[in-house]
């Protein structure tokens, strides 16, 4: 496990910076999420009322009432949590989870 450690330690900083950093936001979905065949994209609105552009991709793993689910299945105003990471001044889901 320490090898392991010492390993991505210096590889991270072999790479560049090495910050990752996961983020999980909870808020409401504004307007319709605008959905493509793979992925899409829609602005979250958290309790602070912040508005983020949250970036779904194939990868992006989301549940819909208790089961798998895709961007189609996603609603305005719809309760959410989105896990992910920031890219830019968007936030890229590897998780959403719709209440």
């Amino acid at each position: 496990m320490r090898r392991a450690a010492l390993a991505l330690g210096l590889s991270l900083a072999a790479c560049g910076d090495g910050l990752f950093i996961i983020s999980v936001n909870s808020g409401v979905i504004v307007g319709s999420p605008d959905c493509q065949d793979v992925g899409g994209q829609f602005h979250l609105r958290d309790q602070g009322g912040l508005v983020v552009l949250v970036v779904i991709t194939s990868n992006t793993h989301i549940i819909v009432a208790g089961t798998t689910g895709s961007c189609f299945d996603l609603m305005p105003n719809a309760s959410v949590d989105v896990s992910g990471h920031q890219s830019g001044n968007q936030l890229v889901a590897s998780s959403i989870t719709a209440q």
